[in-house]
């Protein structure tokens, strides 16, 4: 690393840590500012590492406006100063000077990913489920009484909650499998990681095949309906059903509580891609999955657009802080537009939330081309 880029980095870099932190926080702030009536009287500390695991998903989200800001400060300072001048006077190509911001874009767009899977997915889940436990002093399983839950290759339903609601009552879980049904009901029921533990369960098949055949009796007609009717004889014997989420990722997940969906981006790219699930659910599926990949790379099409603009027009920090605030404003809001569009059907899911990076990008790539042919 030349002394060069040693120096244009000692210089950006405490601006985008600066800026990183700053916007996260305000994000935090701004998300949680709704809740706060509610989260009256909980625990200090509690609370506190409830706002910290939130800092993750908002340092993914608010990177790219943090990295526009950082270089809206270190090349208009250098430009007006004259130094970027003097550094393309030595021989220094301007190509070779911007080397370092493009390493630092594409290092936090491979860190935004690797967040978004392997990190994000447990703390959002901790987080809806922690938000109850404060809130109503339950595990937030009770917000999901009476609702068809899709886990896995099955639909679960309840009635309600028991015992602080660490138990559910009125179980019901179902599979088809065509026009066979698989059925089983129970008592009662509680997670143990990603299982459920059933008790007084009853499990029954119906093949609904059977009434579009003519038979000569009703009795027939039964008979080849209800393929399976087996209840257990003990009422508190137990059925393990694994059911491939645990509890915090049902409420994180249904509990409509505004919280971010707990899944990884493979587990996204699963649920876009399998048949297993309704239309809506794949298309919110894959909408979430490009959402979660073009802000990642956000950070490479912003500084696309921040480095030509501070080597024209930032000469002076209230300029850089300007023009930061309007390529954000203009990021979130194609954004936010390319998304809607996404889930209406408007646009493909594979174009919609892509739509501020590809707008963006060009227009940075085109003002770049300009400024090297001055």
């Amino acid at each position: 690393m030349k002394r060069v880029d040693r120096a244009l980095l000692a210089e950006a870099l405490p601006a985008l840590v600066a800026g990183a932190l700053l916007y996260a926080v305000l994000a935090v702030t701004s998300s949680t500012l709704p809740r706060l009536t509610w989260l009256v009287g909980a625990d200090v500390f509690r609370l506190l590492a409830w706002l910290a695991a939130q800092l993750p998903t908002a340092f993914a989200q608010t990177l790219p406006i943090a990295m526009v800001l950082s270089v809206l400060l270190t090349f208009g300072r250098m430009e007006g100063d004259r130094e970027l001048l003097a550094l393309r006077a030595g021989g220094l190509p301007l190509g070779r000077v911007i080397a370092p911001m493009l390493l630092l874009g594409a290092l936090a767009t491979v860190g935004t990913l690797s967040l978004y899977q392997w990190v994000t997915p447990r703390t959002h889940a901790w987080i809806a489920t922690e938000y109850w436990r404060m809130t109503a002093g339950g595990t937030g399983l009770f917000r999901l009484a009476g609702q068809a839950l899709p886990v896995g290759e099955f639909t679960l339903t309840f009635e309600r909650t028991v015992g602080s609601g660490s138990r559910i009552e009125g179980v019901r879980i179902e599979r088809w499998e065509g026009d066979r049904l698989t059925l089983l009901r129970a008592r009662e029921a509680q997670f143990v990681g990603t299982e459920l533990v059933l008790r007084g369960y009853r499990t029954q098949v119906f093949d609904l095949a059977a009434l579009d055949v003519p038979v000569e009796s009703a009795d027939a007609t039964l008979q080849d309906l209800v393929r399976l009717d087996n209840r257990s004889a003990d009422p508190d014997a137990e059925l393990r059903v694994s059911v491939g989420v645990d509890e915090e990722e049902l409420v994180a997940r249904y509990s409509r509580g505004g919280f971010e969906d707990d899944r990884s981006l493979t587990e996204l790219h699963t649920a876009w891609q399998t048949g297993n699930v309704g239309e809506t659910e794949r298309r919110n599926a894959g909408t979430l999955l490009m959402r979660r990949l073009a802000e990642p790379f956000a950070n490479l099409a912003l500084l696309l657009v921040a480095l030509p603009l501070s080597l024209g027009w930032a000469r002076g920090r209230g300029v850089a802080f300007g023009l930061s605030l309007v390529v954000t404003l203009a990021w979130y809001l194609l954004s936010t537009l390319g998304q809607f569009a996404a889930q209406s059907g408007s646009l493909p899911v594979t174009l919609g939330p892509w739509v501020a990076n590809l707008t963006l990008g060009a227009l940075g790539l085109v003002l770049l081309v300009r400024l090297r042919t001055r």
